[in-house]
């Protein structure tokens, strides 16, 4: 039985997990540019813009990670209903593997320079903390 709202709704679901997606990727180039850039910032007192965009940055992946987590959930479920490609048969499932490989491996290097950036906006904001 056709149910147009569920749809609707599925579809939505998967293309803002998609967009979920990209922005996490978007938001690991901006935590690794962050910290490639690091040095020289702080060393033209940079510290406060730095926390300032660090912050913005981890809000992003955060709520990123988050929505592709839940939103992962129901585009699993209807994945067969909604997203199977009778033409590419059983290859999809061995791109699917692929597709999460990658994205696991791009979680782990946001997750290193996540951690490393956030000791270093610790310690800024410990030293501006003291300057107050």
């Amino acid at each position: 039985m056709k149910n147009p709202a569920l749809d609707i709704l599925i579809t939505l679901n998967n293309y803002s997990h998609d967009i979920a997606t990209a922005l996490l990727a978007v938001g690991g180039i901006m935590m690794y540019l962050l910290y490639r850039g690091r040095k020289r910032l702080l060393e033209d007192g940079g510290g406060v813009f730095f926390s300032r965009v660090y912050k913005k940055v981890k809000t992003i992946a955060e709520a990123s990670l988050a929505w592709i987590l839940i939103a992962g959930v129901p585009r699993t479920i209807f994945y067969k209903r909604y997203e199977w490609s009778d033409l590419s048969g059983d290859l999809q499932i061995v791109a699917i593997i692929i597709k999460h490989i990658v994205m696991f491996l791009l979680v782990g290097l946001l997750s290193f320079y996540w951690i490393r950036l956030s000791r270093i906006n610790k310690s800024i904001l410990a030293k501006e903390e003291r300057r107050h």
